[in-house]
């Protein structure tokens, strides 16, 4: 009889469990910004959601969707050839005549900052906000955006009703 009840217990047990619903996947936790200035009139920008509690300046522009191409020089480190297709191709990475390049700045007290070190190795958390600019010495400047004008909050339950005008 025992034997029959632990039985029964262990059934309804994995029934029960069974009959739960599966968790959708939690969302990210962080996010970070990002600043493309492509030309003096085109500036793209993208909010990059990340599960760690840092990622790299170069894993935020990895993550971004925009397409990239870079090299890897082993005295050098990476060099950023092509954000959007603007830019040099990976084979001539440095091609641009006057010189021109990408060049990596950071947000620092809602101000922009060339960055003294590469993108591989800064590292970002939450609310951080990295840009790149295409160009040489005279490159527009990169705009005034905040991170929450770049991550505006969403909710994946907002429910939008049409409008109706009598």
């Amino acid at each position: 009889m025992r034997t029959a009840c632990g039985i029964l217990i262990v059934v309804l047990a994995a029934a029960a469990a069974a009959a739960i619903p599966a968790r959708a996947a939690d969302p990210p936790l962080y996010h970070a910004g990002l600043v493309v200035r492509l030309s003096a009139d085109q500036v793209l920008t993208r909010c990059v959601a990340f599960d760690e509690l840092q990622i790299s300046g170069a894993a935020l522009l990895e993550r971004s969707g925009l397409a990239l191409e870079t090299i890897t020089d082993p005295a050098l480190g990476a060099s950023v050839c092509q954000i959007a297709d603007v830019g040099c191709p990976a084979s001539q990475c440095f091609c641009a005549y006057p010189p021109a390049y990408w060049q990596y700045w950071l947000q620092q007290d809602s101000s922009w900052r060339f960055s003294s070190v590469g993108a591989s190795t800064r590292m970002l958390a939450d609310g951080a906000v990295d840009g790149w600019i295409w160009g040489g010495a005279g490159a527009a400047p990169l705009p005034a955006l905040e991170f929450d004008q770049i991550c505006l909050e969403t909710s994946e339950n907002q429910l939008w009703l049409p409008l109706i005008e009598r």
